[in-house]
């Protein structure tokens, strides 16, 4: 999808938005103040869509002034969203309410909940969570929306494509698991059975995760010998899923792949573009420190989830040969990470 309010003032708000349909007949919907102020058509083509072959009609420009919406001016809670889908285009910003950056977080595991969806995004104009799951395009009009100045994204994305946008008025977060945790936490998730993974990743998440979700159907997580058990005898095409994924989302392109021995440099090197990594066992000084940038209380911080049996799960998976292999390069990752974060202790935390 593409999408942009490029022109705002009070009374007047120019924008656009194209969904991944080619044929679609594309129509907003506005919200002020808890009600429907407007909902119709986009009126004016976009030549560029037609000449790229983006879209049929090129009917996705919209704007909306006082003739559509007398009082647009004093609606203070001002939304713009797909009529179809619900996607959000704009939310009105107000510097008195939200904080004027622009954040972006790179999530790197399957979290069982998402406390940064009800905490930290509420404080932006413009919020979209789970951004991964709405593909390449979406992605890179997320980082290139300059005129935004008020909004928070996320999602499990292969930043390499984007990698140059960490340094351009981007305030960036990564937030990192140790590897054992991360890949409990997925187990976690994949034991839910092969339709949770397709109804929650990404499309090419879903052919590199459904094999081993069918492998280890019917297995409960919290059976966790079973479990070991079952993984130590599985075939290595099964496992390639799960094959260093942290260093597959710093260095790659194509998510469900992971990284390979001769990525370790660039991951780090990506890592340095980063302003803040948020590793999991350091969670809680982290989120104090991050408040503290944004002009945040602690209280309003999210708590991350590390549930006791992902705990004791972890320690299990660390006894399987095949994961220490299938998870290497993340190890050494994630042991240069601890080094820079905690470097007067020695050994894992």
């Amino acid at each position: 999808m593409m999408f942009n309010v490029h022109t705002e003032t009070e009374d007047r708000l120019e924008g656009y938005f194209v969904p991944n349909s080619l044929s679609a007949n594309i129509s907003i919907r506005v919200v002020g103040d808890e009600v429907v102020l407007y909902s119709g058509p986009c009126d004016a083509v976009v030549e560029d869509l037609v000449r790229i072959g983006r879209h049929q009609t090129g009917l996705a420009s919209f704007t909306l002034d006082t003739t559509k919406i007398p009082a647009l001016r004093d609606v203070r809670e001002l939304t713009i969203t797909d009529a179809e889908s619900g996607f959000l285009i704009y939310r009105r910003n107000r510097p008195d309410r939200h904080i004027q950056r622009r954040v972006f977080r790179l999530e790197t595991c399957l979290p069982a909940s998402n406390p940064y969806a009800t905490t930290l995004a509420p404080h932006f104009a413009y919020s979209l969570v789970d951004a991964h799951l709405y593909g390449q395009e979406t992605l890179s009009q997320l980082f290139n929306l300059g005129n935004y100045s008020s909004m928070y994204f996320e999602g499990r994305v292969n930043v390499k494509p984007h990698q140059k946008h960490l340094s351009e008025g981007i305030y960036s977060i990564v937030s990192i698991e140790e590897p054992f945790v991360s890949l409990a936490k997925t187990l976690s998730h994949l034991c839910q059975g092969p339709h949770q993974v397709q109804c929650d990743l990404e499309e090419r998440e879903v052919v590199a995760l459904l094999p081993l979700a069918a492998y280890l159907e019917g297995i409960a997580i919290t059976d966790t010998d079973k479990l070991c058990r079952r993984l130590k005898s599985a075939p290595r095409p099964v496992l390639s899923a799960i094959e260093s994924p942290l260093t597959g989302l710093l260095t790659g392109h194509t998510p469900g792949v992971g990284g390979a021995r001769r990525d370790i440099p660039s991951a780090l090197n990506a890592l340095s573009y980063f302003d803040r990594t948020i590793l999991g066992v350091d969670a809680r000084s982290a989120h104090t420190e991050l408040g503290f940038e944004l002009g945040l209380p602690p209280l309003a911080m999210p708590e991350i989830d590390r549930p006791i049996h992902i705990l004791a799960l972890a320690e299990a998976l660390k006894g399987v040969n095949a994961l220490q292999l299938a998870l290497e390069n993340d190890l050494v990752v994630y042991h240069y990470l601890e080094q820079a974060t905690f470097p007067t202790q020695e050994g894992t935390r």
